[in-house]
């Protein structure tokens, strides 16, 4: 009996501890301007449905970044292409290098 009694308790326990709820993944704007988020792009209000944001994981089975993330990623950057910014930004350089000499030679 005891014994049953703690598995009871313990099951609850479990269960009350391990329900929690769910990250929200869409955020939109409300006409107040007031900020609110989501679970699904379906409990967005019509009006604000194709402007609310991603802001969830993304991955295999995850919807693609926005539009908006994608641009914050870009500013951000990974080292690889802060790397190939910085050796195109070079080469830009270079160029306009060879240019102005080329047109500072006499004729």
């Amino acid at each position: 009996m005891m014994r049953r009694f703690v598995t009871v308790v313990g099951l609850g326990v479990a269960v009350v501890l391990g329900a929690q709820p769910v990250d929200a993944q869409y955020r939109y704007t409300d006409d107040k301007g007031a900020s609110k988020v989501a679970q699904y792009k379906l409990d967005v209000p019509a009006p604000y449905r194709d402007s609310a944001v991603w802001i969830g994981p993304t991955g295999v089975g995850k919807p693609a970044l926005s539009e908006e993330q994608r641009q914050i990623r870009q500013r951000w950057g990974t080292p690889a292409s802060r790397r190939a910014d910085d050796a195109a930004r070079k080469a830009e350089e270079a160029a306009a290098a060879a240019e102005q000499a080329k047109k500072a030679q006499p004729r």
